[in-house]
């Protein structure tokens, strides 16, 4: 419903309920999105509960109304919707505890990150680095950062990295304090830049200076080379049924866009290679039922 600003009473100083003005501009793209909340106090009075960007760019545009959500009209899941954005607003919240929410909410409702953004104001991408926090980042880390030896910046950087082994590693200086935190995004960076270089050798390089050396690719004499010309019937059906495997663990994984784009262009390559070797073969794809798994290209855009 649309209420009068002027009949909305909320604190522009207050930082539990309501964004800072700082804030309103960062979030615009998703905020606008968000409906502010609102609990009728009396007569024709409301207060605001939260949404306060959105007042706030209402007025600079000059209208005098709002659309708003009255509390006690909440469903579960716009309720649920409201109680995550609180928390994200709260300073008291553990990012561990914020990104297990997060996760919950979305499989209990079925929402993705880009949805539940739109309908919180928080935007996809703080959504996704909370929820990191809970599938990728080791276990240890993970009570380091309950336990405020680890924050929420060195964390979600650390948890980019896919190797736990080098997640370790890599929080060492941050938990014994030779790097800051202003340096993760530096050295979790690098670790990604030269993947075959130690981490110790790029924690020195930040605080050393030490030059990174990436280690010398094998000569053509140490390496066995693969004559492409050639290929070995003992191995390529067991090889073929591995990558099918991992095709089809596709589909239960969510995927950031950028990787999905990617992906789509692999698998378009792929489907190509693939009905190009069954032309070859003389065996129409139809006759083995190979054409319900090859979507054209047409239907994957």
């Amino acid at each position: 419903m649309k209420i009068n600003i002027k009949n909305i009473e909320f604190d522009v100083a207050s930082n539990a309920k309501l964004e800072s003005r700082k804030e309103a501009k960062r979030w615009s793209k998703f905020s606008n999105q968000f409906i502010p909340v609102v609990k009728k106090i009396k007569g024709s009075k409301y207060k605001l509960v939260s949404g306060a960007e959105k007042l706030h760019l209402a007025e600079e545009k000059g209208e005098l109304q709002v659309e708003c959500n009255l509390m006690n009209k909440l469903t579960k899941e716009q309720k649920g919707e409201l109680d995550l954005r609180l928390l994200y607003q709260s300073s008291n919240i553990c990012p561990i505890n914020l990104g297990e929410e997060f996760l919950s909410f979305r499989k209990k409702f079925d929402t993705t990150q880009q949805e539940l953004a739109k309908k919180t104001g928080i935007t996809p991408g703080t959504i996704h680095h909370y929820e990191s926090l809970i599938k990728t980042l080791a276990p240890s880390l993970k009570i380091h950062v309950q336990e405020k030896n680890l924050t929420f910046k060195e964390a979600r950087s650390i948890a980019d990295i896919d190797d736990l082994k080098k997640q370790l590693e890599l929080a060492a200086p941050f938990l014994d304090g030779t790097l800051s935190s202003v340096h993760v995004e530096k050295i979790v960076s690098l670790t990604k830049k030269y993947p075959t270089v130690n981490v110790k050798d790029i924690i020195e390089n930040i605080t050393k200076g030490k030059p990174i050396v990436e280690k010398d690719s094998p000569s053509i004499d140490e390496t066995k080379t693969l004559d492409h010309s050639i290929v070995d019937f003992s191995t390529i059906e067991t090889r073929i049924l591995d990558i099918s495997a991992e095709i089809d663990l596709i589909q239960t994984q969510e995927i950031p866009e950028f990787k999905r784009l990617k992906l789509i262009s692999s698998l378009r390559i792929l489907q190509s290679r693939a009905l190009l070797a069954l032309s070859s073969l003389n065996t129409p794809p139809k006759k083995i039922g190979l054409t319900t798994l090859f979507a054209t290209d047409k239907e994957l855009s």
